[in-house]
């Protein structure tokens, strides 16, 4: 089994995971942050290259499952304004509730964006509590391996050596 990786690498690799916190500071912040710092330093140890991978990974996984979601949930929301016709159109304009006529449909519109916002919301708590977690698992030289996430960037089978520390 290979050394340790050294106090440098492990910051790095810790780094890159709090990197993804980026994208409360700049549009795709999740993913150039640490594609930069990860890139940069994927070369000098297998440890750091298996950390950028797995944040990177599950950084496109987590977007992918919110577009997802956010797809559906307008999805079903457009259908349902579509759906209730004419005479929900004509009941918009200002002085009725619209959706008098028919509250299934409101109920529906209300519905799905409870359920689609309580998703999302739930990832974006798993992210935090996932991100940190591997931070701090980096920072201790250990490898994490996040739920939920595809692996779009397949690890190298040199980096056996830290499966199972």
């Amino acid at each position: 089994m290979e050394n340790l990786p050294s106090s440098n690498h492990l910051n790095i690799a810790a780094g890159i995971h709090l990197l993804t916190f980026g994208k409360w500071l700049i549009p795709l912040g999740n993913f150039i942050l640490p594609i930069l710092l990860w890139m940069i330093h994927s070369k000098k140890s297998s440890f750091i290259d298996t950390h950028g991978k797995q944040a990177i990974n599950f950084q496109l996984s987590i977007t992918l499952y919110t577009v997802i979601l956010a797809f559906i949930g307008g999805g079903v929301i457009i259908g349902s304004m579509i759906s209730g016709g004419p005479t929900l159109w004509e009941h918009m304009d200002g002085n009725d509730f619209p959706f008098a006529q028919d509250l299934g449909t409101f109920s529906t519109i209300v519905a799905s964006g409870i359920i689609a916002g309580t998703i999302i919301f739930a990832l974006a708590v798993v992210d935090l509590f996932c991100t940190v977690k591997a931070a701090i698992r980096a920072h201790e030289g250990e490898i994490y391996r996040y739920p939920l996430t595809i692996n779009f960037l397949r690890e190298d089978t040199a980096q056996e050596d830290y499966k199972n520390i």
